[in-house]
């Protein structure tokens, strides 16, 4: 093995492709501040994008923009390099652990956290180039392997305020009636019931809704006699619902319209960088081909369903003095660019091969 190690610097933008619009949907926190400064439009459902406060020196001050979060780049391009990976030594298939660990890092046990052994940690990194780019566990219990790559989240230039995708789901049978021809007789006379208790969970979930709320103005009056008759009649109306519910199978309409999704629209370049530092030439080839691999399929985020979650990325890259530039060409593949740079990754790309020429799982794993 080639003992040069390597800093790489990749700076550039990742954008949306071909007219797709990309999202995500992180768990927004109960006490998230500012919410109002950072979602001006949508409802509590709506799936966010994350926020974050940028200084905009001809704005004069910071302004929250929408941003896609860098673990959704980072775990894509790690379960690249897993596939690659898994190309690579003699197993066409591997066990629950090393999947585990290659994925996500493997998973951890509770109980107090066991000695650091540097020479362990070491030898672990230098049979496994993945968790040596990426980090993992190195057993139950112990701590945590820290990886050589960095990546950025991709943030936009400038404000926008992000689209918002909506959308009303709809009953098959009422937006194409001859659809009912396709129900035998039994269907058709259990389709009139479930109907029915849907019609009645609709109309008992507005009555308890405008119960509740005579509720709370007469416990805010002292009224006891009040209080005493809306809440037997919340009950009766309970019992109602539930029996609807349990007819209907449940207590959401057919037809809804739905909370929707916050999206970065199509071709809005998105800045982003990615550091690997002190890295051997396997590492910088699984890197490569990893960066390939996912090119050839670049999905990220959320909603690949409806057409979201296609990119392109452009970087300048520095790799210890040697310059030009790395794209990714969407369903193609990396395209380097930089006579000396394409020399030096084919050359990497060669190394990481080479060492995982009769690799099995068992040496992978710590």
């Amino acid at each position: 093995m080639d003992t040069t190690l390597f800093n790489l610097t990749l700076t550039g933008t990742v954008s949306p492709a071909f007219d797709s619009p990309l999202a995500t949907a992180p768990i927004r926190p109960s006490r998230e501040f500012d919410t109002q400064e950072k979602y001006r439009q949508g409802e509590d459902k709506t799936a966010r994008l994350p926020r974050m406060a940028k200084y905009f020196p001809d704005m004069g001050g910071l302004a929250y923009v929408p941003y896609f979060p860098a673990a959704g780049i980072r775990g894509a391009l790690r379960r690249a390099a897993r596939d690659v990976l898994l190309e690579s030594i003699q197993d066409d298939t591997w066990g629950l652990e090393l999947h585990r660990l290659l994925t996500i890092g493997g998973v951890g046990a509770s109980g107090p956290e066991g000695d650091i052994n540097i020479s362990a940690i070491r030898e672990f990194k230098r049979k496994n180039p993945l968790i040596a780019l990426f980090g993992a566990t190195s057993g139950a219990n112990n701590a945590w392997v820290n990886g050589a790559l960095s990546v950025g989240h991709a943030i936009p230039f400038h404000p926008f305020t992000p689209t918002i995708v909506t959308g009303v789901r709809t009953d098959p049978l009422q937006r194409n009636p001859h659809e009912i021809t396709l129900l035998d007789a039994s269907a058709v006379a259990a389709l009139d019931t479930i109907c029915n208790a849907a019609r009645t969970v609709s109309r008992t979930k507005r009555q308890i809704d405008e119960q509740e709320k005579l509720l709370k103005a007469a416990k805010k009056a002292g009224d006891k006699d009040t209080v005493a008759q809306l809440a037997s009649q919340l009950t009766e109306l309970a019992t109602v619902l539930d029996q609807a519910v349990g007819i209907a199978g449940t207590d959401l309409s057919v037809q809804m319209p739905l909370p929707g999704y916050e999206v970065i629209p199509p071709g809005l370049p998105l800045s982003h960088r990615l550091v690997a530092t002190q890295i051997n030439d396997v590492e910088l080839g699984l890197l490569v081909l990893a960066l390939d691999k996912f090119a050839k399929s670049p999905f990220l985020g959320a909603h690949h369903a409806q057409g979201c979650g296609i990119v392109e990325a452009s970087w300048a890259v520095s790799l210890d003095g040697m310059a030009g530039t790395l794209e990714i060409k969407p369903f193609m593949g990396l395209v380097a660019n930089g006579e000396a740079l394409s020399e030096c990754l084919d050359t990497a790309k060669a190394a990481f091969r080479q060492a995982m020429a009769g690799c099995t799982e068992a040496l992978l794993l710590p």
